[in-house]
């Protein structure tokens, strides 16, 4: 997990705690192997924010990691079909 991007996105530390879960769950299922890392921490961190009440956008997210809404939301679909349903 990188903590500069939930740093940028001034994240408080519960949200920062989920995302670690959530990351280690991916990880241990090998969800993430061949995703761009970058674009995988800043779904599992919008992932968190929406798990844990604390309001931030897709733009304040991918805009902290450095990506796109589009890959934002990519992403998104790509967990919430394989790993969150």
């Amino acid at each position: 997990m990188n903590f500069k991007v939930a740093n940028n996105a001034d994240l408080n530390e519960n949200t920062k705690r989920r995302a670690m879960d959530v990351m280690n769950n991916l990880s241990k299922r090998e969800i993430s192997a061949g995703k761009h890392p970058m674009a995988l921490a800043a779904t599992v961190l919008y992932v968190s924010c929406l798990n844990s009440g604390e309001i931030k956008t897709q733009t304040d997210i991918a805009d902290a990691a450095g990506i796109t809404e589009v890959t934002l939301r990519n992403r998104y679909k790509d967990l919430k079909n394989n790993f969150l349903s």
